[in-house]
């Protein structure tokens, strides 16, 4: 399958699932991936979904889906993802900070996408966001790395 396709395909995914996921929907494991520093706010993240994709389609890929609420004005620490992620804003609003690009501006309707190991931050507005990501994810892998950390280090 070419990567236009994949892409178009993961984007219908993304627009179903804006469909059905509900904000207070608790669905999946929860947690907060983030660094300890008590002082800032950090974001909760929730498990929606991790599927491994078929072989034949494309060898040793998954894909993830998350949904991630950030609290008024977070700051997410610079970090890279080994696979591609694309992002749905549910409420609120967030800003994308991606090395050597524009950044992406995320309201509610939108969606975001984040290249394969790009370097990137996330900085939520006032009050805060929810956003639906979903990542076609390397198998085995860590869902993110710090920047500067992992293999390849990016």
């Amino acid at each position: 399958m070419k990567p236009a396709r994949l892409l178009a395909d993961t984007l219908i995914l993304v627009g179903l699932l804006a469909l059905v996921v509900r904000p207070s929907a608790g669905h999946g494991a929860q947690g907060s991936h983030a660094p300890d520093n008590a002082a800032a706010p950090q974001p909760k993240v929730t498990s929606l979904m991790q599927q491994a994709l078929a072989e034949e389609f494309t060898p040793g890929r998954e894909v993830l889906v998350h949904l991630v609420e950030f609290p008024p004005h977070a700051t997410l620490e610079r970090h890279w993802h080994p696979g591609e992620e694309f992002h749905y804003y549910l409420e609120g609003d967030a800003e994308i900070r991606i090395d050597g690009r524009p950044p992406i501006k995320g309201v509610p309707g939108t969606a975001g996408h984040v290249p394969y190991k790009a370097v990137h931050t996330a900085v939520a507005g006032a009050k805060g966001a929810k956003v639906l990501v979903v990542r076609v994810h390397t198998k085995g892998e860590p869902w993110r790395y710090v920047a500067g950390e992992g293999p390849g280090k990016p």
